[in-house]
C-alpha cells in the first residue's frame, strides 16, 4: 500500500520547495532509531509522507526513497531498492538536485541497482552544476572530462570552468586535483575505484 502512495505522490508532485517538516521528520526517525522507539520512528515516517503528499515537497519524496532503499530494522521494513530507484528516477526527471547527484554517483560507481554509465553520469553532474550550482557535481564532472578517453569530452575550457567553480566553492580535493592533474602539464588519473566511498573519506 505504501508503494502505491509513494508512486502517486510522485505523479502529483509538480513543484515544491524544501520544507522544515522534512528535516523534523528525519530527526524523529533518527532519534527513534537511536532510542529504539517504534512510535517515534512511525511519527517521523508519517511526517515525511505528509511532506510528500500535502506539501508536494520533493525533498520529502527523496528522503522517503532513501528510507525505502535501506529499510528499517527496528520497524521490520526490508530494503525496497527497485521502488527506491523508480522514485529516484522520477525525481531526476523533475531535475531535483539531490536526486540528480545521487543517481549520477550510482551510475558512476555502477551500484545501487544501476548499471555503470560514465557518460550519462557526466550529463547528470553537469545538469546539477548548470541548473543548481552544485559545486560537488562540478568537481566530479571536471574529473570525468579530464580523464575521459572519449573524443570531444576532454574540453580544456569546460574542464577549467568546472574545476575553478569547485575550487572557489571549496570542494574538498578540488584544489589539489586542479594543481596536480589539470595544471601540471601531464596526464595522470585520480583512479577512484568507488566515488561514494572516496567522497566520504575526504
Amino acid at each position: 500500500m505504501i508503494k502505491n502512495f509513494l508512486i502517486t505522490a510522485l505523479l502529483i508532485a509538480q513543484f515544491s520547495t524544501a520544507s522544515p517538516l522534512t528535516d523534523g521528520a528525519l530527526r524523529l526517525i533518527q532519534v527513534g532509531n537511536e532510542i529504539g522507539s517504534r512510535d517515534v520512528v512511525m511519527r517521523g515516517q508519517s511526517l515525511l509522507m505528509k511532506g510528500a503528499f500535502d506539501l508536494n515537497d520533493l525533498d520529502a519524496v527523496y528522503e522517503t526513497s532513501k528510507q525505502m532503499r535501506y529499510g528499517n530494522t527496528l520497524m521490520g521494513h526490508l530494503p525496497q531498492v527497485r521502488i527506491a530507484n523508480e522514485i529516484l528516477i522520477k525525481l531526476v526527471r523533475q531535475s531535483h538536485d539531490p536526486a540528480l547527484y545521487d543517481y549520477a554517483l550510482y551510475l558512476l560507481d555502477g551500484d545501487g541497482g544501476f548499471v555503470k554509465n560514465d557518460f550519462l553520469a557526466l550529463n547528470l553532474f553537469e545538469e546539477s552544476f548548470e541548473a543548481h550550482g552544485n559545486a560537488n557535481s562540478a568537481f566530479i564532472a571536471a574529473v570525468i572530462r579530464n580523464e575521459s578517453l572519449v573524443p570531444g569530452t576532454k574540453d580544456k575550457q569546460r574542464i577549467g570552468e568546472l574545476i575553478t567553480f569547485a575550487v572557489l566553492n571549496k570542494v574538498k580535493g578540488a584544489s589539489e586535483y586542479q594543481s596536480e592533474y589539470v595544471d601540471s602539464g601531464y596526464w595522470r588519473s585520480l583512479d577512484v575505484k568507488h566515488w561514494r566511498d572516496w567522497i566520504d573519506s575526504q
